[in-house]
């Protein structure tokens, strides 16, 4: 069935009532309440009863509503509200079919117009429209409407220079849309070809890249990069030093976290595939990440040994336990008594242990 057919006016199925009729309706009216409650409890609870409620009255006017209120919820002031209203328009959009996303996402777009809205205002649209995008993500339905998808994925363009109020936000979501679709090369291409020329600049704009050389090799030959990045690989001796300073921002962003950033890992699994890990190890984190005094470099590279031994084969173990990552570890262990978050799992030690013994190979 094509787009047009599926859109329909939610108020075309019947005449609507008297905004009285509403008004009287408190048990409906309340559900919006329930939406902007700090409980997480109060506010999927409200969520659940509220398409209970639309799918047994079944009243066009009271849809309608819904979505004018659930639209406005989008930008509310109060911070815990926001996700509430969000999941909500998302599962509503789930449950009623008919609707089309496109209908929605002009609604959106419309009332968080960030040229329209007062100076004081513009943070709460930035929000309303990144928790939009959000919701359309959240109705299972972006497949089915490649328009929508576009139209959601320049959205988030829009809102990525927002940084300071919206952080990464926007760019994990557009790597969670890409990670869905299956109309990248036909529809999203184009429209992204900027960001993924950009990807040395930014963490978020790498893992865009590698998020699509994942999900579309086919899209993105060798050829194709070569167009985009002057070169038709991401690891190789020429792009080490800029790969370096993404990984550099991508640990100095995850500072507080202490988590390993998805796209350092992303890399070394590229390494493994593109069978240039040597190269990465050696030159991007044993001599790039180590050049900083000890600090969030570091603790990135010591995640991602850990995370990197399952993936190794034993002649890559070999270099990578006996090498300089290892001792640098071994050392910060010893000098700073270091804390559960920097051990390895003890899973990964059992497994590797075995292959650690059968190889020979010395601690």
């Amino acid at each position: 069935m094509s787009v047009e057919m599926m859109e329909v006016s939610v108020s075309s199925a019947e005449p609507l009532r008297p905004a009285g009729i509403l008004q009287q309706n408190r048990v409906f009216l309340d559900f919006f309440w329930d939406l902007a409650n700090p409980d997480q409890e109060v506010r999927l609870k409200a969520v659940e009863n509220l398409i209970h409620y639309l799918k047994t009255e079944n009243k066009a006017d009271e849809l309608e509503y819904t979505f004018k209120r659930l639209v406005d919820g989008l930008a509310h002031t109060r911070e815990t509200a926001r996700p509430g209203f969000s999941l909500a328009l998302g599962q509503v959009l789930s449950a009623f079919e008919d609707i089309s996303l496109q209908s929605i996402l002009d609604r959106i777009k419309e009332k968080h117009n960030l040229q329209a809205v007062k100076r004081k205002l513009a943070r709460n649209a930035m929000f309303g429209n990144l928790f939009g995008v959000l919701a359309l993500h959240q109705s299972g339905r972006l497949v089915k409407e490649p328009q929508v998808v576009l139209g959601c994925v320049q959205l988030l363009q829009c809102l990525i220079q927002h940084k300071q109020h919206l952080k990464d936000l926007p760019s994990k979501t557009m790597t969670d849309i890409l990670t869905e679709v299956t109309v990248f090369e036909e529809v999203l291409l184009s429209s992204l070809e900027a960001d993924l020329a950009s990807a040395f600049r930014t963490p978020e704009q790498m893992q865009l890249l590698l998020v699509a050389l994942q999900h579309f090799p086919q899209a993105l030959k060798p050829k194709k990069l070569k167009k985009l990045l002057d070169s038709s690989t991401i690891i190789n001796a020429d792009n080490i030093q800029k790969l370096v300073e993404v990984l550099k921002m991508a640990a100095r962003s995850v500072k507080k976290k202490r988590v390993l950033p998805s796209v350092a890992l992303d890399l070394l699994k590229l390494s493994l595939k593109e069978d240039s890990f040597q190269l990465f190890w050696d030159k991007a984190i044993t001599e790039g990440m180590f050049k900083e005094p000890s600090g969030p470099t570091h603790y990135l590279s010591y995640r991602l040994l850990g995370s990197a031994l399952p993936l190794l084969s034993l002649s890559q173990l070999k270099e990578v336990l006996s090498g300089e990552v290892m001792m640098h570890y071994g050392e910060h262990v010893v000098s700073a008594q270091v804390s559960l978050s920097f051990k390895f799992p003890s899973s990964i030690y059992k497994e590797k242990c075995k292959l650690i013994t059968y190889s020979n190979i010395i601690w």
